[in-house]
């Protein structure tokens, strides 16, 4: 993030602030001065405004002589945000406090993919959560569509403020702030799912390149003149590591559901706990490919940790990292190979409707 001014960097320090307290833990100003490296006098005036605001409360600590320290934990409550993620299949919406907890959930399906249908469903399910709470009001809505040209569909449909931001930003954010990535500074998140993605978070940020395009790394070629892709080219890591590419392996199998992606994701997921010889043939077919992507993904980024994300990973679980992860040692450097971990991503219920929660409530309720 640029910094112009004054105000982007009191904005920044009051989204630092409040990230830091999504593990729950009581702190005292002191503590927030070392961990996050600002002087007590600048954490002092910040956390002054924050609590003003409502979105810190102050506790006291226990006594060591003298004078108990001050200890600050989020406030529940308060200001409401809505999370979306919209998926090929489905929308999922979810509404949590301003401290992130999850009060409410809806998933419909999409039965159209039009940009206006598309807002219809996001529309009817956020009505939908909202009155599980006894029509609770919202301050800001947050939805994994692209900008263009959902936006301003959006907007002129809704009285609150929106953001929008792609699903692979929102997935890694929440895994970052409250999953496997937490207090990590070098991770990669690999988003799973109809479409496959990367999350890089580099030094402790989330990386969005030039254009927010950063992590489009289902669309680089793993094979020239390969598999045909969504997004019309050919030989695109997707073609081979998405949830179709996985699927295609189990057609004429007992394990396929015609037209039904998720079912049949969901028999190989059970056929693998099993230890269903065909499935963990299957999985070793899918996880060669797949390797082979995150390999150059290794060696260029050199991340400290590699998280396994979407609802493919989510379906697969510790299965999928142990096949995948001899393939990617054996195409990437040893160096940065050796420094990595992989993990399957938090258990964190809809981990992208909770990113987007994250980003609506900085943008839109920490100016």
């Amino acid at each position: 993030m640029r910094l112009r001014h004054s105000g982007d960097l009191r904005r920044a320090h009051r989204v630092e602030i409040m990230r830091s307290f999504y593990g729950g833990e009581p702190r005292t100003r002191l503590e927030l001065a070392n961990q996050l490296g600002l002087s007590v006098a600048t954490i002092g005036t910040i956390v002054g405004e924050l609590t003003k605001a409502g979105f810190l409360r102050e506790t006291a600590g226990p006594r060591t002589g003298g004078r108990p320290a001050t200890r600050l934990t989020l406030r529940g409550g308060g200001s409401l945000v809505v999370g979306v993620e919209v998926a090929g299949t489905s929308v999922t919406v979810e509404l949590f406090d301003q401290a992130m907890a999850r009060l409410a959930r809806k998933r419909v399906p999409v039965v159209e993919s039009a940009p206006d249908a598309v807002v219809e469903h996001v529309l009817a399910a956020v009505a939908a959560v909202r009155q599980q709470v006894y029509e609770a009001p919202v301050s800001a809505i947050g939805v994994s569509l692209p900008e263009h040209p959902f936006r301003s569909l959006l907007e002129r449909r809704c009285d609150v403020p929106v953001v929008l931001d792609k699903p692979v930003k929102a997935l890694t954010l929440a895994e970052q702030l409250f999953g496997a990535a937490r207090d990590r500074d070098d991770v990669i998140v690999v988003d799973l799912g109809t479409g496959v993605g990367l999350g890089v978070v580099a030094d402790g940020r989330v990386v969005r390149g030039a254009t927010n395009s950063a992590g489009e790394w289902g669309h680089t070629v793993l094979e020239a003149g390969g598999e045909p892709c969504r997004c019309g080219g050919r030989g695109c890591v997707e073609a081979y590591a998405g949830a179709e590419a996985l699927v295609r392996l189990l057609e004429g199998g007992p394990l396929f559901v015609p037209g039904d992606v998720e079912a049949s994701v969901a028999r190989l997921a059970e056929a693998v706990r099993r230890g269903d010889s065909a499935a963990l043939e299957t999985l070793e077919k899918f996880a060669r490919p797949l390797g082979h992507a995150l390999a150059g993904a290794v060696t260029l980024l050199d991340p400290a940790l590699i998280v396994f994300g979407g609802w493919v990973g989510a379906a697969l679980g510790e299965p999928l990292v142990s096949a995948v992860t001899p393939v990617i040692k054996e195409y990437a450097l040893a160096t940065p190979f050796e420094a990595a971990t992989a993990a399957l991503g938090g258990h964190l219920g809809n981990p992208v409707s909770l990113g987007m929660a994250v980003l609506a409530f900085e943008t839109h309720l920490l100016d």
